[in-house]
């Protein structure tokens, strides 16, 4: 029992070492150090593949953030948002108690028909939020007051495509409070975050946030494109693994100076990737993968100036080993022979023959 713990102990390593064997190839040289060279060459080249595989991360993160913006697009929740930051005139939404006029002549009545809601268009009035409660009172209505789920439900319906929309809900005071009595609401449906009060004049509420869907199908499309770029990435970093091997393998000095070349140039490339990365977190113009691309771009910049460094000298060395020897380091055997000379030849069976006199 105990020759056979032990056995097993001593044969433990030498079975991690030939599954390691196994699972990484090895490139034999003349010299130790430039095999191992090699393989340290070959082990980095498949690291710089994963890192490429990790490119897809960001990716993700853009789809991700194309997603959210779209779901925030098609929302029905509430925003806080200002006149300035919403641009042109933008629709409102208007209502009458409907037991004042008995039906809703010209406009859609909510569903549990207590109220006429009314869309404001922005081509019946020009301005912000005060021309919008001023167009509602030229019509006859007031400032939507929305109280529960089913009333936003009607509302958000009303509306459809056009939105962002007022409704009335205004900050004063430092208090939210509704626009037609300046009671504060007892039904709210803010989106997450909000309201914000980004800037410190975002007083007023809109439905919906419709303005969002081109920003929603730039990133999507940024989105793709990038997926394009990261799986180019891996295809041509697995072929480039594979002329890798296939170098190291047959000691293609030629191969291993154009893959050296690569390297430089791309490592280059990464190190200007991560100056661009830097300033776009710096400046805020880039999003939460920025630092994912950062590092990234960082060790792919380290690894691949090290391959260019690497690969170069051995195929330099490579390039030495197959050069013929020079004239200079060529050794005579015998006696050197001069032309117009006369030379003693060699023993022949123990008998000297006489030289010849070359040309004669």
């Amino acid at each position: 029992r105990c020759c056979s713990s032990r056995s097993t102990a001593v044969e433990g390593p030498a079975l991690i070492e030939r599954a390691s064997s196994a699972a990484m190839p090895t490139f034999d040289f003349i010299d130790p150090k430039d095999s191992q060279a090699a393989n340290g060459l070959f082990a980095a080249r498949g690291l710089v593949a994963f890192l490429a595989l990790l490119a897809f991360l960001p990716v993700l993160l853009f789809f991700v953030q194309a997603e959210t913006v779209s779901k925030e697009a098609e929302s029905d929740q509430w925003f806080d948002d200002a006149d300035r930051n919403l641009g042109d005139t933008i629709w409102g939404v208007c209502q009458m108690d409907m037991q004042a006029i008995g039906t809703c002549s010209r406009s859609d009545a909510t569903t549990d028909k207590s109220k006429c809601l009314y869309l404001v268009s922005n081509g019946e009035y020009s301005g912000g939020f005060n021309a919008y409660k001023q167009a509602c009172v030229k019509l006859g209505f007031v400032p939507v007051i929305i109280e529960d789920q089913i009333q936003n439900a009607d509302v958000a319906r009303l509306l459809g495509d056009h939105t962002p929309a007022w409704i009335g809900l205004e900050q004063v005071g430092g208090r939210w409070r509704l626009s037609a009595t300046g009671a504060e609401p007892t039904y709210t449906n803010w989106h997450d975050e909000e309201p914000n009060g980004r800037g410190g004049k975002e007083d007023y509420a809109v439905l919906g946030m419709g303005t969002l869907k081109p920003v929603a199908s730039a990133i999507f499309f940024a989105a793709l494109l990038a997926s394009g770029c990261a799986l180019t990435s891996v295809v041509v970093v697995c072929v480039v693994c594979c002329l890798q091997y296939y170098a190291l393998q047959t000691k293609s000095d030629g191969m291993l100076s154009c893959l050296s070349l690569c390297d430089g140039c791309c490592g280059f490339l990464s190190c200007l990737g991560v100056v661009e990365s830097l300033r776009e977190s710096l400046t805020g113009e880039s999003g939460g993968g920025s630092i994912i691309l950062v590092i990234l771009r960082f060790l792919s910049a380290v690894l691949l100036c090290g391959m260019a460094y690497v690969g170069w000298t051995l195929r330099t060395k490579i390039a030495r080993q197959r050069q013929p020897p020079h004239a200079s380091q060529t050794q005579v055997i015998g006696n050197p022979m001069v032309l117009g000379q006369p030379v003693m030849g060699q023993a022949v069976m123990g008998q000297p023959v006489a030289g010849s006199v070359l040309g004669t």
